[in-house]
């Protein structure tokens, strides 16, 4: 298997996000309202992370999926073109999501009624991951520091 450190992160990370988008709650109504919602009104109290995040929610799926097809790419083809120009893009998007979901979620978090829930925080920790996978990728991809490397060498005996 071709797959580095940096990529194996980057792959997880992205198909972690697309888990914790879409399976956990990220935001839930509080209060005495959650009951009014609920019961009476028959409306929704908690909101999955494709459901709060509706404008976010792109840049968020189309940057874990780019770090699914850097694993998938940098694991299939033997040329580093593709894996590589992945790994940029990945870096970059997966720090701007990484921005922006610490400005919604930690700097910003919604009000009116709303509070958080662990989905948001692991959503951050994800895309965080995808940002790190992708820098580790590219720190990987000039091999190994030739300083640390141990030649083998190799005594030749016999008659001169």
């Amino acid at each position: 298997m071709r797959l580095r450190r940096g990529e194996l992160i980057a792959g997880a990370s992205g198909l972690a996000l697309i888990l914790f988008m879409f399976a956990l709650t990220w935001y839930a109504v509080n209060g005495t309202l959650a009951p009014t919602l609920s019961l009476g009104l028959h409306q929704r109290t908690s909101f999955t992370g494709w459901q709060g995040l509706t404008h976010l929610r792109w840049l968020l799926l189309v940057t874990a999926l780019l770090a699914l097809a850097l694993a998938y790419f940098q694991a299939t083809l033997r040329a580093p073109a593709v894996p590589v120009t992945l790994a940029a893009i990945v870096l970059v998007l997966g720090g701007l999501s990484a921005l922006t979901l610490i400005y919604r979620v930690l700097i910003n978090p919604p009000s009116g009624g709303l509070d958080q829930r662990a989905g948001a925080y692991l959503g951050l920790v994800a895309a965080i991951g995808i940002a790190y996978g992708g820098f580790a990728s590219l720190r990987e991809e000039d091999g190994p520091n030739p300083d640390v490397l141990e030649i083998e060498t190799v005594r030749l005996t016999g008659s001169t």
